[in-house]
């Protein structure tokens, strides 16, 4: 991949392959659509009335499915990262989607079960997405939103397995809270990802760059 010149956001200090920008700025549109789902899960967990474990089971359920698949999307999509990078991603994806199966399955009677779960899939997801905001070219568009994301979706995780005899109640609200930060986290970081897209081949189109 080469370029007779390099194409500059106007984020700091950072310089990169515009081809780059293209590349990552074809798939915001998945990004979106997982900030949506994810945050309005969240939502629906905090008005949602009857807060019973087999409700937050489901509900949680859902919530690593969808992280499962935009992993295992995004370990395909995204040839901007790294080999190594798609492979946790995608390594990851496929955990969080057999952990969500698990919540949907009979066996999620105790509170302390969907902690696990939901906690080392949070867990899981922010290490991968620490490990990739990190090696993604600095100044990438969204690189400092995929950071941020995976700081959260850590603590949040962490948290959660610590906690001391955790009541269902503080449970729903960490993961309802933390599924809604998340979300606006992808919602900014896709529209972010699409106008450095466009600024990239607007470059190109004025002949500032030369993609190949």
């Amino acid at each position: 991949m080469t370029t007779s010149n390099d194409y500059s956001t106007d984020q700091p200090v950072e310089v990169f392959k515009v081809d780059d920008i293209v590349a990552a700025s074809k798939h915001w549109g998945v990004l979106l659509a997982f900030g949506i789902l994810t945050g309005g899960l969240g939502a629906a967990m905090i008005i949602w009335p009857d807060k019973t474990v087999a409700v937050a089971a489901v509900l949680f359920g859902i919530s690593l499915l969808i992280s499962g698949v935009f992993g295992l999307v995004a370990s395909f999509t995204q040839p901007d990262r790294s080999t190594g990078s798609r492979v946790l991603m995608a390594i990851s994806g496929a955990i969080s989607i057999a952990l969500g199966l698990i919540a949907f399955r009979g066996i999620t009677q105790a509170i302390a079960i969907l902690v696990i779960l939901v906690g080392i899939g949070w867990v899981m997801r922010g290490i991968i997405e620490l490990v990739a905001g990190i090696q993604a070219p600095k100044g990438m568009p969204g690189r400092g939103l995929t950071i941020t994301s995976g700081v959260i979706g850590l603590a949040a995780g962490a948290a959660i397995l610590v906690w001391p005899s955790i009541t269902l109640t503080v449970l729903v609200w960490i993961v309802a809270l933390t599924l809604i930060l998340i979300g606006l986290v992808e919602i900014v970081a896709a529209f972010q990802l699409r106008s450095a897209g466009q600024r990239a081949l607007g470059a190109v189109t004025a002949g500032e760059v030369v993609a190949d």
